[in-house]
This record gives C-alpha cells, structure tokens and sequence, in this order.
C-alpha cells in the first residue's frame, strides 16, 4: 500500500509539473479578475516611478537590500568611497494609503528564473526583454496613470529649475564626459535624467548628503576673479548670465534659446580654464565632448541626453585636433580598418545600436547637433582651437571691416555667435599674477616686477608666466 501511494504521489507530482504552465495561466486569469498587472517598459519611466514611489510613500522594511559603494569626487577637493543602498533593482512593497503596491524588477526576476540576461533570448523574445519593472495592486485601488503622470512632473522640475533660488538649493555644477572616461567604474554616473547619481531618489546615501558630492571649487570665492584674464573677457559672463535667465524673452520672439562661442589663441592660454569657470560660476552643469572619439550615433544619442539638464554648457575642446575644415583628420584610416575587423559592439542593452568605433565622426552630424532639425534650445556651446584658420566657415569666419577691425561673422545663429580671442599675457595682468603668488615673499616679488618693466613685450601665456 506504502508503494502504490508513492507511486500515485509521483504521478500525482508529474502531472502536475507537466501542466504547470497551464495550470499558472488558469490561477492567474482567475487571479487577475482581482489583481491587475502593469509593465513598465522604459529604464527613464522605471527610474521615475520608483524615485517617486520611494519619496512619497511608506515601504515595507521586508525586502532584499542591495548596498554599494563607489568612488565620488567631494565638494572639499577629496576623491573617495561612498557607501549607498539602490532601490529599483530588489522587489518593494509599497502602502498607497490603505492599499499595498507590489513593485517587481523584471531583470532580477529573469535573472533567478535562468530566462534572462543572454542576447539569444533577447532577440527571441524581445516584448519580454524591454519590460524594465512591474507593478501589481487589487484593481479598483489605485490610479496608476496618477502616479507615472507624478513621477514624470516631479523629475522635469528638477531638470527644469532655472531660477536663481532654484537653482542655488539643487548645486547644479557638475562635469561629464562623452564618451566616458575610463576611471568611471560604474555605469551609473548619471541617470536617464541627466543628473548625477547622488541626487537621485535611486539612492540612499549611507554617510553623505548630496550637496558634499560632485566636483569642488578649484579656487576660492567665484572661479572667474580668481583667473586673470582682461576684463574685457570677465565681462562676457555677464552675456552668458543674460542668457541663461531670460528663456521667456527669447521664446516670445522665435528666437531659439541657444548660444554658441568659439575660443581661439595659443595652448595654455585658458580657454578650457574660462570654460569650466563660467559654468562653475553659474551653476550650470557642462558637458565635455572628445569628438575624436566618437562616432555619428554616439554624440547624436549623448547631445539628446545633454538636453534634458538646460541649461547647460556643451565644451567642445581642440576641434582644430578633430577637424581641419570639414574633414576628420583625427582617425584616418578608421573606416577601413572598420571594415578589416568588421567594427566592434558594445555593451549597451538590447534597444541601443552597437558601438560604431571604427566609424569616424562626419562633419555633418556635428552641425545638424549644434543646428538642425531638432532645436537644441537651453546649451550654450563653447568650441575651442589653437588654429582658427582649420575651422569650417559653416561655424563662423573672421572678416574685416573697412576700418581694418576685424569680427567673427556666424553663418547661422546659434551655431558660433561669437569669437573670443585669448593671447598672450599684458604685462598689467603678469604683475597682478605675479603679487597673487609672491605678495608674501618680498624680493621674488620685486625680482618678478622688474623682469616685467624690463621685458614689456615678451609673448607668453597664463601658463607660461605661472
């Protein structure tokens, strides 16, 4: 009898394994006339919701946790480790008042139950691979539309505080890099937001508040009086100011809101230097763009990103080294070894192209970003050069007047509106770096006075001269 019962158990057991599927989609239709089911099928809606879910909303303590920690730079000059938990990558249950959220990552679900994580099932399977979180509640309870209509407001007003006090509570200066660079271990600097990981509801910060991240001030007091250029180039942020806070004056007029520069002189006569101090300054996040190092998709998909921070400063540096008129002159020869070794492809998820990098930047591109079709409104471009003669007239050329002055005239506003030269050093501004540095050590500082009065034309740059 023993025997016959265990032979009727198993059989019992296998049947049930073999209708297991079946037997599932019966208990969930059933289920499902109580419990309804949402997808979320975007990482930028999945980041929002969560964000907001955790800001507004109590949890249930019982859940896996997930701690980490990475390295940060720290508003006091300092580069060191920051423990934090993430939210969004473990299940959570949420009360919505009296009503419990389950919230579900669909890429930790996959990955327990052994179907996720390969691009063979991706490609199988890709409705299933695209879905980012689940959200399940009793029907009837709550208003789900409500809550990613919240999340998606709450996230484009922090990108979109532009005022003065706004902007002054939320430390706006931060520097990125396209493409990344190497010492950025993670792949989580910045979210689909544009703001740096620290400020984001995504974490919880284990032994910092947001406002000790992020890069620190190189000087004391504001960044621009502590750089010596004349004052006919301090002035000029005033202009970049006027800019920045006055949107409604440009949209009333059909002026797109943008801005472009270019800096040329020397090296080492500040240009990446005035850069980082007008966006220090002012608060504005900048964005640093090495074109020899990316391809067409590349900085098309990194200036889309950028727009969701105005405003902001794009740095485009030594676009001489990149491109001598309209031809790419940094990778020759890339697009045949790309074809030699059949390019390479990245790491991205599934939605993304691969990594073109053997497919040179064209020319084209870079204008259609700086002016085409989708208006890049709220980034003020600065490019900077050693050699203005290697830049394309499509930016902007020089022409003289008959005066014998000389302007920089821009084909299309926008694109560069202006042209700042920086030069070699006035002997006024050596000897006001010269006290800056030797005010405390007398004879030097003479000894540095007279060579100044003694060479009054000698070329040389800030770098040179410090």
């Amino acid at each position: 009898m023993d025997m016959w019962n265990f032979v009727a158990g198993g059989a019992a057991i296998g049947l049930i394994a073999g209708f297991w599927e079946k037997i599932k989609a019966i208990i969930w239709r059933i289920a499902s006339l109580f419990v309804q089911q949402i997808e979320i099928p975007t990482e930028a809606a999945h980041n929002a919701v969560v964000s907001y879910l955790i800001k507004h909303h109590k949890r249930l303590g019982l859940y896996d946790r997930m701690y980490g920690a990475i390295y940060e730079h720290h508003r006091d000059g300092r580069y060191g480790l920051v423990p934090y938990e993430s939210y969004g990558n473990r299940g959570l249950t949420f009360w919505i008042g009296w009503f419990p959220l389950w919230f579900s990552n669909e890429n930790e679900r996959k990955a327990k139950s052994g179907t996720g994580g390969t691009q063979q099932q991706s490609s199988h399977d890709s409705s299933t691979a695209r879905v980012f979180s689940t959200l399940t509640f009793l029907r009837g309870t709550l208003d789900i539309e409500s809550i990613l209509r919240e999340a998606c407001s709450e996230v484009n007003r922090m990108n979109w505080a532009v005022t003065a006090e706004e902007e002054k509570a939320k430390a706006r200066f931060v520097i990125r890099f396209f493409p990344s660079r190497g010492n950025e271990d993670h792949d989580y600097s910045y979210g689909s937001n544009g703001l740096a990981w620290y400020q984001q509801a995504l974490y919880r910060l284990l032994s910092h508040s947001p406002d000790q991240l992020g890069k620190g001030s190189l000087h004391r007091g504001k960044a621009l009086t502590n750089l010596i250029f004349p004052q006919r180039v301090k002035d000029l942020i005033k202009e970049i100011e006027l800019w920045r806070n006055n949107r409604s004056w440009y949209l009333d007029r059909g002026i797109p809101w943008k801005r472009g520069w270019l800096l040329y002189g020397p090296p080492g006569t500040g240009k990446t230097a005035l850069a980082r101090a007008f966006a220090e300054d002012l608060n504005m996040p900048i964005y640093v763009f090495n074109l020899a190092e990316m391809s067409n998709h590349e900085l098309i998909k990194a200036w889309c990103e950028m727009q969701v921070n105005v405003p902001c400063i794009a740095l485009i540096e030594d676009i001489d080294n990149v491109f001598h008129g309209r031809e790419n002159v940094s990778r020759k020869g890339a697009g045949l070894m790309g074809l030699m070794l059949g390019g390479s492809r990245g790491n991205d998820n599934d939605n993304e192209k691969p990594r073109e990098s053997y497919s040179p930047l064209t020319f084209d591109t870079l204008l259609n970003c700086l002016d085409g079709v989708e208006r890049s409104d709220g980034i003020f471009t600065i490019i900077t050069t050693n050699d203005i003669s290697k830049v394309d007239p499509a930016l902007g050329q020089p022409r003289k007047l008959p005066d014998g002055t000389v302007e920089f005239i821009s084909t299309r506003p926008g694109r560069v509106d202006k042209a700042v030269e920086l030069t070699f050093m006035e002997p006024a501004d050596k000897k006001l770096m010269a006290k800056r540095i030797l005010s405390d050590y007398p004879e030097p500082y003479a000894s540095v006075l007279a060579f100044v009065e003694r060479y009054p034309d000698l070329l040389e740059t800030p770098a040179q001269f410090q």
